[in-house]
């Protein structure tokens, strides 16, 4: 029963609802408020475990466990937001309220083969489509973005028809086998080792072909080169071509021909790793509507394309995309992208104020119920009870629910 409390009180939407699928589907009334302070019990109890593992990875003792040896392995990080408050002891209402990251891993295991050449040399269709490429384009917005007025408005805006994918597309992806995630708010130094922890568990750093892949933020190299040297580093493909639709929008005007002509251009070149190409091509832009000035505004178009180029250069090192699709290495932000948006769902909204110590408990359990390895379940196998759940008097017909 209390695997139920805690299931329910990390997979919905909110303690609430939790309290409700408690009464329908497990014939338990529970507040939400107790669901609350059992979730969040449970995931302190899951972030202890964390932690020690970390301590371990730092003393290079974490032993590693994995179920079956990978063969293809890629680590993706990013970033949601959630909403804090103060935890001042002053009551209800609230205080001290302020945005911050969760820090999020992705760990996956693929089936991939290995090709003589590029497997897959031009780019696909769907990318190649302007109301699917600005479809992403927001999508990826919304993901890491701070205004609930871009979340309403898109909500009401219509979504384009997935198109389907022609066999030249499909035979390129490697295929995910097992998904594990990593999310915390603390800083990016701990959470670099809690990734690396979870790397080390499920032997990746043995593995023959394992990527590191990454949205091109200026803490991604850092973060990389310390915890994943060796490593293949990808730049993702999906923020790069955002900064390249960005850019070429700003240079011919948003939803113009000749805007989109630059795009699948400039797309083009970076599909195909020709990097030094691609630099020219947005060089030459910078050279023709000129440089930007001193503290001119970020919608400036000479500073957009300014910035686009800067981040081609920063990341040009991570764009040899035939390369790693002939090692059959993801490139593709996708299984990052969809795990933040699971976390979002239930930690992030504009009517939910978290306690920090208490966020990151309830990111712990949400971390473990999206894993694919079965350590949600393995935490109620092993672990012992430390005491009573509820009042002796609360549930009478099941006297033995403990915590």
């Amino acid at each position: 029963m209390l695997e139920k409390i805690e299931y329910a009180g990390v997979n919905a939407v909110s303690f609430e609802q939790a309290a409700r699928h408690m009464e329908v589907l497990a014939d338990m009334e529970i507040s939400d408020g107790h669901i609350q302070r059992l979730t969040e019990r449970f995931g302190a109890e899951r972030q202890k475990n964390r932690d020690e593992e970390v301590a371990l990875m730092k003393q290079d003792k974490l032993e590693v466990k994995p179920l079956n040896q990978p063969e293809v392995c890629a680590v993706y990080v990013d970033a949601g937001k959630a909403q804090t408050r103060a935890d001042d002891g002053l009551g209800a209402g609230v205080r001290g309220q302020a945005w911050v990251d969760t820090k999020v891993a992705c760990l996956v295991t693929y089936q991939a083969k290995e090709h003589a050449e590029d497997p897959q040399p031009e780019v696909p269709s769907k990318l190649m489509k302007g109301e699917i490429v600005r479809e992403i384009c927001r999508q990826m917005a919304l993901i890491h973005g701070r205004s609930q007025e871009e979340q309403k408005l898109a909500a009401r805006a219509e979504k384009p028809k997935p198109k389907e994918e022609t066999k030249s597309e499909r035979v390129a992806k490697p295929e995910p086998l097992v998904r594990t995630a990593v999310a915390t708010q603390q800083n990016i130094e701990e959470f670099g080792w809690m990734v690396a922890a979870e790397a080390q568990k499920r032997g990746f750093y043995e593995a023959p072909r394992k990527a590191f892949v990454g949205d091109g933020g200026n803490w991604i190299d850092p973060f990389g080169a310390l915890h994943f040297p060796g490593w293949t580093h990808v730049l993702d493909f999906m923020h790069g071509m955002t900064h390249l639709y960005g850019g070429a929008s700003a240079v011919y005007g948003k939803d113009t021909k000749e805007a989109w002509g630059f795009y699948k251009r400039l797309v083009t070149k970076m599909w195909k790793g020709e990097v030094g190409s691609l630099i020219r091509m947005l060089e030459n832009q910078v050279k023709r509507i000129g440089k930007p000035p001193k503290d001119v505004p970020t919608s400036d178009p000479r500073k957009i394309v300014s910035l686009t180029l800067d981040y081609v250069r920063r990341n040009a090192h991570r764009m040899d995309y035939p390369s790693y699709r002939k090692a059959g290495l993801p490139i593709s932000s996708a299984p990052i992208e969809s795990l933040i948006k699971q976390f979002n769902q239930r930690v992030k909204g504009t009517e939910k104020f978290w306690h920090r110590d208490r966020l990151e408990a309830v990111l712990q359990s949400r971390a473990a119920y999206l894993s694919e390895d079965g350590r949600a379940q393995k935490f109620w196998s092993e672990r012992k009870s430390i005491g009573r759940a509820v009042g002796r008097n609360r549930l009478r017909n099941r006297p033995n629910l403990v915590a």
